[in-house]
């Protein structure tokens, strides 16, 4: 896993799909669950075929929501929507359209926490989402509140780490993070905990060889200057 940090990919999926179970979890989760096509199944078409029906399901809340206007059920909803349409249009390499439907999940995801500011879930899906569409003020804003309200939420910790790492090059403060979800160990995430075990050796790594080879070219450049002498 080296060059981890220039793998755009590789980062796409390990936010959308750890913290889509967020997401998936909560009022989405009766809508619409992605599924992973089978080996004998077209991707695009199953993904399209998903799309639509969120796409569907944005055009039902919004009208839902012209009636009650503050109703949380269906802003989180609608925040849930735009989120999932926005990992579906990322897995069909819709990058522009991906980055558009994170965005549009702000709104709502915000309106929620006008009324229920310490809901956790809700923070970390609007932080993620603002990571998503490269919002990241919002995103670290998010993600600290969320940690401050919940310090032994993994899930926060985690993509928070993610965070840090790729979206504002802090790997030690990313590692930081990481090594408390291992600390924390919850029994009902133990593929977030390995899943983050790996991420911790790979950063671990990377950062051991950036040390290595910073510390041949300054030998190099002390034996260059000896020579000179």
């Amino acid at each position: 896993m080296q060059n981890i940090k220039n793998n755009k990919p590789l980062v796409k999926v390990i936010v959308l799909l750890i913290c889509g179970g967020l997401v998936l979890s909560s009022v989405a989760a009766a809508i619409i669950s992605i599924t992973e096509p089978q080996p004998t199944e077209d991707p695009s078409a199953i993904y399209r075929s998903q799309l639509a029906q969120v796409e569907t399901v944005i055009v039902q809340t919004e009208k839902s929501l012209e009636e009650k206007p503050g109703n949380v059920a269906l802003l989180k909803q609608l925040g849930n929507a735009y989120y999932t349409a926005g990992q579906l249009q990322a897995a069909l390499n819709e990058a522009e359209k991906s980055l558009e439907s994170f965005a549009q999940a702000l709104e709502p995801y915000g309106k929620v926490l006008e009324q229920e500011p310490d809901n956790v879930e809700v923070l970390v899906d609007r932080a993620v989402a603002a990571y998503a569409s490269e919002n990241n003020e919002i995103a670290q804003e998010d993600f600290e509140k969320a940690i401050a309200v919940a310090p032994n939420h993994a899930k926060a910790r985690f993509n928070y780490g993610v965070f840090l790492y790729f979206g504002l090059a802090q790997p030690e403060e990313a590692l930081a993070h990481w090594q408390k979800v291992v600390e924390l160990n919850p029994e009902d995430e133990q593929e977030l905990v390995a899943t983050t075990k790996t991420w911790i050796k790979a950063v671990e790594a990377e950062l051991a060889e950036q040390a290595a080879e910073l510390e041949a070219e300054t030998n190099e450049e002390d034996s260059a200057k000896t020579d000179a002498e």
